[in-house]
């Protein structure tokens, strides 16, 4: 049999375009997907109750512990350009289910942090409306919510190059708005009201919520196949993003620690800075919700963006109905994918918000769900990434060493967590458990119709017969 004979005549992932998006705007989707201005102005000030003068030494250990995280994941991104980025590459590590498993968590991290994104992007903006006399109620935070929701699907519709392109320039905005707020605050002397927690001495819990602000970092390898010269920028933004995270934590956590945490233990979800009455306070404190808002819109449109890619991919190897593994002809986007998952993720926030009535109490709630699904999925690729080493005849000490030492640490975290704070987080874990359990479910029923199914999971681009025939240029990837 002829070489060309054995190679695919069309790409497992055909649909979605090739070569599009530039290094920066890969790296603006893992830095949207984080959400990292929202994050500079709250989870230091939570950090620094449970933490106190340690909050600057966990942000330090927590960027270290996710610059190893990248490190495994780049054994992957390095081989192979995938467009579910952590659930293909389990599956290549660990098998098809513990990698379907890990799909499962990391969809769940995509989805809950992107319901906490629109709703903390309609709780900002029902802030501002307020400042010019419109009454802030959860009613009014809840169609704003969904108005969020449906201009993010237009514009992730529209294509993947325009939407990334919007997200950075909004989280620039977000990130330098944070920057000198923060700066401000740190020069004056001030505080950041109502931002406390009831959690004290526990460094544990607070190892646990640092993880939560790199979380989606490596959102990038989901948009694989349609980054220019893949193999080297998908890499990059996952090498260097927890860096770049962990710098603008670490000044945010300078910036603020030192500082009076007023408050009571029911902190708002929109943070007041102090002395608002005053003119220059009030200009601060509307750059800070300008700010925020921005973060929180982009952050949601590069979790659903991840998300899509992951249930395209599913989609395209029957784990879940094919329909989801469509494109548009026009657009050659995920359009299905997008049409299905992103009004879930506008409408439960929603319902959720109208039920508990408080927007604090449902963006807690999902962002626990959510962490849930990312601890779990950053364990099982660590784990595989030596295991997948092994398979394809390149193992060594160091990547065996880091990926088994960052699984244990983040088991290490997680119990330590659980053993020093008395707090529901049993009601996000049951959660999750439930959410995952009925995905695993929904996998072994479908095994069952095609046996044949494990074989078919871990989907990624692959060179087809035309480009090497006629016009593949092999170092395209390199350049």
């Amino acid at each position: 049999m002829d070489n060309h004979e054995s190679i695919r005549s069309r790409s497992p992932v055909a649909g979605l375009p090739r070569c599009r998006l530039s290094f920066v705007e890969v790296l603006g989707q893992s830095v949207a997907a984080v959400a990292p201005s929202a994050v500079m102005v709250t989870v230091p000030v939570l950090i620094l109750s449970a933490a106190g003068h340690a909050t600057v030494p966990v942000f330090v250990a927590t960027t270290f512990l996710f610059l190893a995280v990248g490190y495994c994941i780049t054994q992957f991104s390095t081989r192979m350009v995938a467009v579910s980025g952590i659930y293909s590459y389990t599956v290549k590590g660990l098998g098809a289910g513990a990698g379907v498993f890990a799909g499962w968590s990391v969809m769940i991290g995509y989805a809950g942090a992107a319901m906490a994104s629109t709703l903390g992007a309609g709780a900002y903006l029902a802030a501002l409306l307020n400042r010019v006399g419109v009454r802030d109620s959860p009613l009014v935070v809840a169609l704003l919510t969904l108005a969020v929701g449906a201009v993010a699907l237009a514009l992730m519709i529209r294509g993947i190059k325009l939407s990334a392109r919007i997200s950075l320039a909004i989280e620039m905005f977000a990130v330098v708005a944070a920057a000198v707020v923060l700066t401000v605050l740190a020069v004056r002397g001030g505080s950041t009201s109502g931002a406390s927690s009831d959690v004290h001495d526990a460094p544990g819990f607070a190892l646990l919520l640092a993880t939560t602000a790199f979380v989606g970092f490596e959102s990038a390898t989901t948009v694989a196949r349609e980054a220019k010269r893949p193999f080297e920028t998908v890499t990059r933004a996952v090498r260097w993003s927890p860096l770049a995270l962990g710098v603008l934590y670490v000044f945010a956590a300078v910036a603020q620690s030192g500082h009076q945490v007023a408050g009571g233990n029911a902190a708002p979800i929109v943070l007041s800075l102090p002395g608002s009455s005053g003119p220059g306070s009030t200009v601060l404190s509307v750059v800070l919700e300008l700010g925020i808002t921005a973060s929180w819109f982009a952050c949601v449109i590069g979790s659903c963006t991840a998300l899509s890619r992951t249930l395209f991919a599913m989609g395209r190897e029957g784990v879940l109905p094919p329909v989801l593994g469509k494109t548009h002809k026009r657009f050659r986007t995920p359009t299905v994918a997008l049409l299905a998952s992103v009004p879930v993720i506008t409408v439960v926030p929603v319902v959720y918000l109208l039920v508990v009535g408080s927007a604090r109490s449902t963006l807690v709630g999902l962002l626990a769900v959510s962490a849930h699904g990312y601890i779990c999925a950053y364990l099982l690729v660590c784990v595989g990434a030596p295991v997948f080493l092994r398979r394809i005849g390149e193992s060594g000490r160091l990547p065996t060493i880091i990926g088994i030492g960052t699984a244990a640490a983040f088991v290490g975290i997680i119990v330590w967590a659980a053993l020093t704070i008395d707090a529901p987080v049993w009601i996000a874990t049951i959660t999750y458990a439930a959410l995952v359990a009925a995905g695993m479910a929904v996998f072994l029923i479908r095994r069952r119709i095609e046996p044949r199914l494990p074989e078919q999971v871990g989907v990624f681009d692959e060179t087809t017969a035309d480009q090497v025939l006629n016009d593949y240029d092999p170092w395209q990837v390199l350049r």
